[in-house]
């Protein structure tokens, strides 16, 4: 079966790249044909097993993006169109960072209060911006088919936002490579990269892996980590990203002589750094489901993120490591991390961590999303008229279908 995935940015880069990238892998294997539409390719001279189509639309104009993979779309004729949330919809929109409104919302949730007034009077005056609002719009007007969500939050939020009907949104959180992320790795590289930063092991070291400094709530952590190192505790931030511009220039500038913090930059492989790190730092303002705290788990470390994260909604707090109400709570966040200073704690709460991280394989999460494959095309052959690329299901018939799928399931045998 031929399906192509539509995302602005693939390979290299942040989450939704990265698990992009792995699931169009994984379909190939699975014999798929597999086409992936994209802006830019990282890095542009890769090879991949399936077919890779660039579209030259500039990245500031969305309604130009998904024009353009629209027509793209009518030459490959797949048979089902997986949207990452960045052309019309597809027969599937994934919402990865979440719609528009969802991210804007949460970056200003991340600035002061003075700043969050001046952004707003950006965000409505800017055309950049205002174009942006337009298309979330559009898009949640013009899709007709499944939409998923990586958590209940955002699931909640994207119905709210956009009015889009509770019936079309499924929740799928991420999976992890389990073999990959493993507390193996502790064996393999905990020692040598913690010599590579100069630490010795009674250092308990934090880790931060994110390229948005602010959503991601980088600011508070560091500020935690720095004032229990002052009071002269034992601790050390690792910070891997920050590729955005305002990201490197906080990293260089606003930090440069606080001594508890590495700032790593780019690597292509975070995964020695899970394993010589003791806990995941991750007191995030918004994430839909960050991979980067399921590896972490998938490692064998705690992790400590908020209810804005779409990981903490799989973990139980106080077990698997904490589950902040509020990101910029930075006396909750310190009292957790000096909780975690204790190693009997850790390796309990890691041990759970691992088990927690085993039901959420990358395995389960393709074939979550491929059940959903068969629920459009189940839905797309009782309608009566569709487009092969955009269902034209009325809320009303898909809601049908929900109820009817549902009492049977609850049916006995």
């Amino acid at each position: 079966m031929k399906v192509a995935l539509i995302t602005q940015k693939f390979g290299r880069g942040g989450g939704q790249e990265r698990w992009t990238e792995r699931f169009a892998t994984e379909l190939h294997e699975r014999g798929w044909e597999v086409h992936v539409v994209a802006r830019s390719v990282i890095p542009s001279n890769a090879v991949f097993p399936f077919r890779v189509h660039r579209v030259s639309s500039a990245a500031s104009d969305p309604f130009r993006f998904a024009t353009e993979v629209e027509h793209l779309l009518a030459r490959i004729q797949p048979e089902l169109v997986h949207d990452g949330g960045d052309g019309w919809g597809g027969d599937i929109l994934q919402y990865h960072g979440g719609p528009y409104p969802l991210l804007a919302e949460r970056k200003l949730a991340a600035l002061s209060p003075k700043w969050q007034q001046l952004k707003r009077w950006v965000l409505r005056l800017v055309p950049h911006y205002r174009r942006r609002w337009r298309f979330a719009r559009e898009q949640s007007r013009r899709h007709a088919g499944l939409v998923v969500a990586l958590c209940r939050y955002q699931a909640r939020r994207i119905h709210e936002l956009l009015g889009i009907s509770e019936h079309r949104i499924r929740v799928v959180y991420n999976g992890v490579d389990i073999v990959r992320f493993s507390p193996a790795n502790k064996v393999l590289f905990r020692d040598a990269v913690r010599e590579y930063l100069g630490l010795d092991r009674s250092v308990t070291v934090f880790l931060t892996v994110a390229n948005h400094f602010a959503l991601k709530g980088v600011p508070q952590a560091i500020r935690a980590v720095t004032e229990l190192f002052k009071e002269g505790k034992p601790v050390h931030l690792v910070v891997l990203g920050g590729r955005h511009r305002f990201s490197g220039w906080f990293a260089r500038h606003r930090f440069r002589n606080s001594l508890p913090v590495t700032f790593m930059g780019w690597v292509d492989d975070p995964t020695p750094f899970y394993a010589a790190a003791d806990v995941y730092l991750h007191p995030t303002f918004y994430d839909g489901c960050s991979l980067a705290v399921l590896e972490a788990m998938a490692t064998g470390i705690p992790v400590i993120t908020t209810r804005y994260n779409g990981a903490g909604e799989i973990m139980e707090d106080g077990q698997e490591g904490f589950v902040l109400p509020e990101p910029s709570d930075i006396r909750a966040l310190r009292e957790k991390i000096e909780i975690l200073l204790s190693p009997a704690l850790r390796t309990e709460m890691g041990l759970a961590a691992r088990e927690k991280a085993m039901l959420f394989r990358f395995e389960k999460n393709v074939s979550e999303i491929l059940r959903l494959y068969d629920e459009v095309i189940a839905l797309r052959s009782a309608a009566t008229n569709y487009s092969p690329h955009y269902i034209s299901l009325s809320e009303t018939s898909l809601s049908e279908v929900q109820r009817s799928t549902n009492s049977c399931r609850k049916t006995p045998s």
